[in-house]
C-alpha cells in the first residue's frame, strides 16, 4: 500500500453566454488547490497551487484539464514545484490535457526542482483537435543549485505524448539519473544545466514564418535553443541554459515571439516571469 497524499485537480474551461472563458467544472483534493482565476486579454488565467512543501514518497497526483471550443485558458503555478528526498517509493504525477477545435490552452508552470535523493515519475498525454491551439511549456532544474545539490536526485522518469487529431505527433521520453551517460555531454557544457521543453501546435503558422528564425537567433554560448517542425500541426522548441535566470529570460522571449506571431496580446501572470 502506497503511503502519501493521493490528490487530484480537474477542470473544464468553456465559454459563457457572453463569450467569456470560465471554469464550467472544477474539482480538487489535497494537496492540490486552485486560486481565484482572472481574465486578461480574453484568456482565463488559472493558478494551480500545491500549498505543501513539495512532493514526498508515495504522493500520487492526477491533473486533468479540458478546453472547449472557443475557450482560452492559461494554466500556471505561482512558485516552483519540488520533489524531496525519498528513502523508499517515489512520487508520481499524471496529466491529461485536451483542446477542442477553436480552443486555446497554454501550460506555463514554474520550475520543477528535484532535490537530492528524490525519485519522480511523470506521465502526460495531450490531445489537440484539428483547429485547436496549444502552447505547452515544461521546465526542469538540476536540483537545489544554491545548496550544492546539482544532479543529485536518484532518478527522473518522464514521458509526454502529444496527439493532433488522431495522430501521435510527438513523444518525449527520458529517464535520468546522476550516472546517466546521456547527461555527460550536457553537464560538460553546462554543469548546472536548466532545461525547458515547448510544444507549439497551431495551423496558423508554418515553418517558414519569420518567428522561426527569431527563435533560432536566441541561441548563444550560455543558452542553447533549438526549434524544429513536428510531424504535423506545429513546432517543438528546446532550451538548455547555464542558469535559471537565463532560462526564464529566454522563455519569456520565446513566449512573446509566439504570441506576437499569432497577433495576440500576452495575458498577465501577475508575477516576475513577465
Amino acid at each position: 500500500m502506497n503511503r502519501g497524499l493521493h490528490g487530484h485537480l480537474e477542470l473544464i474551461c468553456a465559454l459563457d453566454s457572453g463569450g467569456r472563458s470560465y471554469l464550467r467544472h472544477q474539482s480538487f483534493q489535497a494537496p492540490m488547490h486552485l486560486s481565484k482565476p482572472h481574465l486578461d486579454e480574453g484568456v482565463l488565467v488559472v493558478n494551480m497551487v500545491n500549498p505543501t512543501a513539495g512532493l514526498l514518497a508515495g504522493d500520487r497526483i492526477r491533473l486533468k484539464a479540458d478546453v472547449e471550443s472557443g475557450a482560452r485558458l492559461l494554466l500556471t503555478t505561482p512558485s516552483a514545484a519540488r520533489a524531496h528526498r525519498m528513502l523508499s517509493d517515489y512520487a508520481e504525477v499524471t496529466q491529461e490535457f485536451s483542446v477542442a477545435a477553436g480552443g486555446w490552452l497554454e501550460n506555463l508552470p514554474e520550475l520543477f526542482i528535484p532535490q537530492a535523493g528524490s525519485r519522480y515519475r511523470q506521465r502526460t498525454v495531450i490531445r489537440v483537435e484539428k483547429g485547436g491551439d496549444l502552447l505547452f511549456f515544461e521546465t526542469l532544474a538540476p536540483g537545489r543549485v544554491a545548496s550544492g545539490e546539482s544532479f543529485q536526485y536518484d532518478w527522473l522518469d518522464w514521458e509526454t505524448d502529444l496527439f493532433y487529431g488522431d495522430q501521435l505527433i510527438a513523444r518525449e521520453c527520458y529517464k535520468l539519473s546522476p550516472g546517466n551517460e546521456s547527461l555527460v555531454p550536457m553537464r560538460a557544457l553546462f554543469p548546472n544545466a536548466y532545461y525547458a521543453s515547448c510544444f507549439f501546435v497551431t495551423e496558423q503558422l508554418g515553418a517558414d514564418h519569420p518567428c522561426w528564425a527569431s527563435i533560432h537567433a536566441l541561441h548563444t554560448q550560455e543558452v542553447w535553443v533549438g526549434c524544429g517542425a513536428l510531424k504535423s500541426g506545429g513546432w517543438t522548441i528546446k532550451i538548455v541554459a547555464a542558469g535559471s535566470i537565463l532560462l526564464r529570460r529566454t522563455l519569456a522571449l520565446v513566449r512573446k515571439l509566439l504570441y506576437t506571431a499569432l497577433g495576440r496580446a500576452l495575458p498577465s501572470l501577475r508575477r516576475a516571469i513577465e
